[in-house]
């Protein structure tokens, strides 16, 4: 894993002010973008954008109740903010773009031969669409059909980011089912693509330009998206269930992530939500404390606890209840912080790491299900840095290796990458651990009175979703600034999908 190469390079550095742009002029002559630039800061820009207090803070980290917040309470009960809609949609399309731009770059006949001084023009090509696969996969497990662009599919539904070289203002929104069919036929053409004898392209942060490393990287998030749409696609069926593990992740050292650096400047997302700006808005939450200490679910009290929980004021691990109104939420002063590996400034934001790989096998390779299951666990462990004897004895005292039992290790391992334990959660309704809403439940805790008495102490509480939702949101409702400037688009795209609400499902859904 490397650690955030900010280049210094005055060309850069102007770039970061703008969106995609493929020349800047200055007095004496043009000069080309480098294409090292553009990925270099969309690697980090992707999980500053997704992974801070508002696209994940405040949506999936708080529904998939990894953490809830500490005041109010409103998104936690699924009522999110349309301006944090708005911002993550044009988020994941500026980085959309630079991908683009990094294809443009290495294909147009008068800029491809100087590309050639950042990685072979194909391996830049092949890393551009693996990494626009992420981010349309990121955009269309949030509000399903949407508009998207393929290097690889002339197809006419495919008009996202063609206002640059298409003039296209009003771009159609792609089916979920040809979105997924593209992207798993992006992902094989990108990984057969890449040489692996050359470096992949400067400026790389998950892998210092390790073409091989970058194949793994293709054929796992290809696992991932096969495994959501198995049983909607033959062709995603077919792969995970053939699929050879030598061409995957197949230990941590093949993890793809962003290191963040020691400072406020440019560490990591929620160490600048926590510390650096001081909003001190979310604690564990009470289900998923109580997962970890054993307490609830199937499973003994768990290693990484302390990792990702904090002790309170009084010594004691205590999650923030999930409630029906701010006013009860406010009452409760007892809860814990998350731990400071989470919240340290050269934290590493992880795309998808071998864990996740692990899970995925011991799903669906039946015949060796227990052994995939216990390597997923023990990877996930190291991988926060449990002790290996320590791991590994774990592992060893699993309950059995049922789907739910997997599924439940999944959504532990998957901690901070609460997109994809939503998307999880969506397809499979694992784990079963979660706070219902609109059914009530007891907290046990123990605090410190102000005699310096240690008190245990049961309350009651239930949660009250905004808006009669009955289980977690299926996706987040159009933007209403796309129902004005687009609305056919989303017109149809909303009558394909049967609804535009919060519990419309996803097309790969049951």
């Amino acid at each position: 894993m490397n650690k955030i190469k900010y280049l210094a390079i005055g060309l850069v550095v102007a770039l970061m002010a703008s969106c995609s742009v493929d020349y800047l002029e200055d007095p004496n002559q043009a000069k080309v973008v480098p294409t090292s630039g553009l990925m270099n800061r969309v690697q980090k820009r992707l999980m500053d954008d997704t992974r801070d207090e508002w696209f994940s803070g405040r949506q999936s980290i708080l529904w998939v109740q990894y953490w809830n917040q500490v005041n109010y309470t409103e998104e936690d009960r699924y009522q999110y903010r349309e301006t944090t809609n708005q911002n993550g949609w044009d988020d994941l399309y500026k980085n959309a773009q630079d991908m683009q731009d990094i294809i443009t770059l290495n294909t147009d006949e008068e800029t491809a031969p100087s590309m050639i001084q950042y990685g072979p023009n194909e391996n830049q090509i092949a890393a551009a669409r693996i990494m626009m696969v992420y981010i349309y996969h990121l955009a269309t497990e949030m509000w399903g059909d949407v508009p998207y662009w393929s290097y690889g599919n002339d197809d006419a539904d495919f008009q996202a980011n063609s206002l640059k070289d298409d003039g296209i203002t009003t771009p159609k929104y792609a089916t979920q089912a040809k979105i997924y069919a593209d992207m798993l036929k992006e992902l094989t053409e990108a990984s057969a693509q890449v040489d692996v004898t050359e470096k992949m392209i400067d400026g790389d942060n998950f892998f210092g330009g390790d073409a091989s490393q970058w194949v793994k990287f293709a054929n796992s998030l290809r696992l991932r998206l096969a495994n959501r749409v198995k049983d909607k696609l033959p062709e995603a069926a077919s792969y995970v269930t053939s699929v050879d593990a030598t061409t995957l992740m197949t230990s941590n050292s093949d993890n793809a992530g962003v290191t963040y650096e020691n400072n406020a400047l440019n560490g990591a997302p929620m160490y600048r939500a926590y510390v650096v700006n001081a909003r001190e808005d979310f604690a564990p939450s009470v289900s998923f404390v109580e997962l970890l200490q054993g307490e609830r679910g199937n499973f003994s009290a768990d290693p990484r606890l302390d990792i990702f929980v904090a002790d309170n004021g009084d010594g004691f691990k205590v999650g923030i209840p999930l409630t029906g109104s701010n006013a009860e939420v406010n009452a409760f002063k007892h809860a814990s912080l998350p731990g400071d590996a989470i919240l340290a400034p050269d934290y590493t934001e992880y795309y998808m790491e071998y864990a996740e790989v692990c899970f995925i096998m011991a799903e669906n390779d039946v015949a060796n299900r227990k052994a995939w299951y216990e390597k997923g666990v023990i990877a996930s462990m190291e991988r926060w840095g449990v002790a290996s004897d320590v791991a590994v004895a774990y592992a060893a005292g699993l309950p059995e290796a049922t789907i739910e039992n997997v599924m439940t290790q999944k959504y532990i391992a998957l901690y901070m990458q609460p997109n994809e334990a939503w998307s999880e959660y969506r397809r499979t309704g694992f784990p079963k651990t979660l706070v219902k809403p609109n059914v009530a439940y007891d907290y046990t805790y123990s605090y410190v009175d102000g005699a310096g008495a240690v008190v245990t102490t049961t309350e009651n509480y239930t949660f009250v979703p905004i808006g009669g939702l009955t289980d977690l949101p299926n996706r987040n409702m159009y933007l209403l600034n796309e129902a004005s400037v687009n609305n056919a688009s989303v017109t149809e795209a909303t009558t394909n999908m049967g609804g535009d609400k919060q519990d419309t499902k996803m097309w790969w859904q049951k």
